[in-house]
């Protein structure tokens, strides 16, 4: 029994590391021929606004004749029919405003998802997310693996372990472009493929926050308020084995009362994840109903607004943010600002997180109770009692700043054209 125990996990090994050798030498070949076929078409796919990640890399590309652009509007096929004909209105409506062309997706009579293999025949392929299954299938990563798949994480990525690191898509996409040497360093321990194909260049977003002019995008209220973001994760019951990360549960109703009863002092911008309210359509104590009210009373209130889009004009303008999400741990001290990190069981949530996400949340005052948030805005929002703010400036400075000096776009570009042998 031992030893067809044994024969089962060497085949398995032996079999994965053969598949993704074999892909690396697919990949190799086809870089090989690039110089035959260029321009090089390039897809990116467009999932919704929020994990848009790929503005400045566009725009570098796009100006680039060696580069041949499209954008394909593509929603996740977990979603219901109407949040993916909203997520594809924001999508049109970001692309339309900036003149960007795209391929569009005619979901709301029930056509057919372009098929981008026959129309475009992408050599590479740019995801917003690393897992399989979460597009319609003639867009999903699943159909295209025989191309150079490249991908931005959508997050600045805080866990550890094989769900970071060691999904197919890490191991068979061509190129993995992260964010610092900390995670490449995870790679290189977790992935099946030892981090091959991953290169560093920096955080996607980050030049967004670093070469950008930010809009006021709140809305007009009382001048000597404090703008706060709250900013619950959709992880509100435990899947799969992960740590349920939001706390809106036992925080919704708190929220509210606390943006009610502070007009004159708060003003408070909801950020939902946005799975978030496909998981309270399920929830057996909320439901449709209740969870559309509830969105809907954000908009209302006069010192609150509902934010469903992009974020960064919201967080660079804001004062603080009040969140449960492992991106945010992150992204919001391009801000400079305070940040509250709300769970129960920081013990559990830190046994989950690599090296640089240690160090994400040592960056955070910790909220456990309704106590410890009202404490966090009354002591450091509104009385400016902040102890970790030179702690702050330190991890900025080193971990925040893509490296060598240049944006994170041309950083990527620079790899592709290395590594594609362009001339």
């Amino acid at each position: 029994m031992k030893q067809g125990f044994l024969h089962k996990v060497l085949r398995y090994a032996y079999l994965h590391g053969y598949k993704y050798r074999a892909t690396e030498r697919a990949h190799a070949r086809l870089v090989q021929q690039v110089q035959k076929d260029c321009p090089v078409n390039v897809v990116f796919m467009a999932m919704n606004v929020a994990m848009w990640r790929y503005q400045r890399l566009w725009e570098l590309m796009n100006a680039d004749e060696r580069f041949n652009v499209a954008i394909v509007l593509s929603p996740c096929i977990d979603y219901d029919k109407q949040q993916s004909v909203n997520e594809l209105k924001k999508l049109r409506a970001y692309f339309d405003e900036r003149n960007m062309p795209y391929v569009d997706y005619d979901l709301e009579h029930d056509a057919a998802p372009v098929d981008i293999r026959k129309e475009i025949n992408p050599l590479l392929m740019f995801y917003p997310q690393p897992y399989e299954n979460l597009l319609a299938p003639e867009h999903d990563c699943t159909a295209f693996y025989d191309r150079l798949i490249c991908y931005y994480p959508y997050a600045f990525w805080t866990s550890k372990g094989k769900w970071s690191y060691d999904f197919h898509f890490h191991n068979l996409a061509w190129r993995l472009y992260y964010s610092t040497s900390l995670h490449l360093k995870e790679a290189q321990h977790t992935a099946s493929n030892k981090g091959r194909n991953v290169r560093v260049v920096g955080y996607s977003n980050a030049d967004d926050y670093l070469c950008s002019e930010f809009a006021d995008v709140w809305k007009p209220c009382q001048t000597n308020v404090k703008r706060i973001v709250w900013a619950p994760h959709y992880s509100i019951v435990e899947k799969y084995g992960l740590v349920p990360r939001s706390n809106f549960l036992w925080m919704a109703k708190y929220m509210v009362e606390l943006a009610t009863e502070n007009p004159d002092k708060l003003q408070i911008a909801f950020k939902p994840h946005p799975r978030l309210i496909n998981e309270l359509y399920k929830h057996p104590d909320w439901g449709k109903e209740k969870a559309d009210a509830y969105y809907k009373s954000w908009q209302d209130m006069p010192n609150t607004q509902l934010e469903t889009g992009g974020f960064i004009d919201l967080f660079m303008t804001s004062d603080a943010i009040i969140h449960d999400s492992g991106s945010f741990a992150v992204e919001y001290h391009y801000s400079r600002k305070p940040a509250m990190f709300v769970s129960r069981d920081m013990t559990r949530l830190l046994e989950t997180q690599s090296e640089f996400g240690k160090l994400a949340y040592a960056m955070h005052y910790i909220g456990e109770s309704c106590d410890d948030i009202k404490n966090f805005i009354n002591d450091v929002v509104l009385d400016g009692k902040d102890p970790l703010k030179a702690e702050r400036e330190k991890y900025y400075s080193d971990y925040l700043l893509p490296p060598g000096g240049r944006c994170v776009a041309q950083n990527t570009i620079n790899d592709l054209v290395e590594s594609l042998k362009l001339k």
